[in-house]
């Protein structure tokens, strides 16, 4: 059973190991959402505490047991991102432990907030879900290889916002210091304008009732960024994103497919020598029966 399990786990097939360290996740991420209520936290301390070192232990058990997996060749268990990932997950959850247990203690270790901050670290072993779903999956992995494409987007986003942030100083510094009377409120203005908060009123704001009414100025100013920005260069990173999830998900088909066919092959290569096998015992077989014929007459 050992074995078969382990054999499972190296070639990433379902196994009632990985339901159950799944089932072992979501009770993690509830024991922290009850460990957000400080009552309950009172209450219950020492079995949450108890619970989560063993919960802690068991994705311990996990990753050695995927390492003894691999144990033939533990590269290919650490070139493994997902691995890593959640490697890195498990290594997290040991600050946590941490925290005392002494229930007296309990509200001086809310008062630290370097403890409180290891306590948090809980919520993110829910993380080790997305290994666990193959959509999640590819998600990541698209957003991942999409970042070399949408550092141009940024690029361009910056120039944007830099060259409309220095305008909107200049046009309604005056009007509207609260939004625009530095480079970095302009800046921060604008990335309120571009997520559609508002923007009508700021517009309107510095076309009447102000010191330098901007009556054309104004919605130009602030309509073309709405269009620029908030359409045209966020369709941009919608588009980079499908394009990759695109390219991710055929990527995934040829890998299923090439791991398919090299089953397929294996799987014909040892029936092609099962049946040499039985060939050449009939033949043999025959061969004894008439030496033995001959032997007798």
């Amino acid at each position: 059973m050992f074995s078969e399990l382990v054999y499972k786990i190296r070639h990433q097939e379902s196994n009632w190991f990985d339901n159950f360290i799944l089932g072992i996740i979501l009770l993690s991420a509830i024991l922290v959402g009850i460990e957000t209520d400080k009552s309950m936290m009172l209450t219950f301390h020492d079995p949450l505490h108890l619970a989560n070192i063993i919960i802690h232990y068991i994705f311990v058990t996990e990753i050695l047991l995927k390492i003894y997996a691999y144990r033939d060749n533990i590269v290919e268990y650490f070139s493994d991102g997902w691995n890593m990932f959640d490697l890195f997950i498990v290594g997290l959850g040991f600050l946590p432990l941490l925290v005392t247990q002494d229930e007296a203690s309990y509200e001086a270790v809310l008062a630290a907030r370097t403890l409180r901050i290891f306590r948090s670290l809980r919520s993110l072993r829910v993380l080790r879900l997305i290994g666990r779903f193959k959509q999640l999956r590819t998600i990541v992995e698209t957003l991942l290889h999409s970042i070399p494409t949408l550092w141009q987007v940024f690029m361009l986003m910056g120039i944007l916002y830099y060259s409309y942030a220095v305008i909107g100083v200049f046009l309604f510094g005056e009007n509207d210091p609260q939004h625009f009377e530095s480079l970095s409120q302009a800046v921060l203005t604008l990335f309120q304008v571009m997520t559609g908060d508002g923007w009508s009123d700021l517009m309107k704001a510095n076309m009447y009732n102000c010191l330098h009414p901007h009556p054309f100025l104004s919605p130009l100013y602030f309509c073309s960024f709405v269009l620029i920005g908030a359409l045209i260069i966020l369709n941009l990173f919608v588009g980079i994103i499908i394009a990759e999830m695109d390219d991710t998900r055929k990527r995934h088909l040829r890998e299923e497919m090439g791991e398919k066919m090299q089953q397929e092959t294996d799987d014909g290569l040892v029936l092609l020598l099962q049946n040499y096998k039985n060939s050449f015992d009939e033949e043999l077989e025959g061969i004894i029966t008439e030496l033995k014929r001959r032997n007798k007459s």
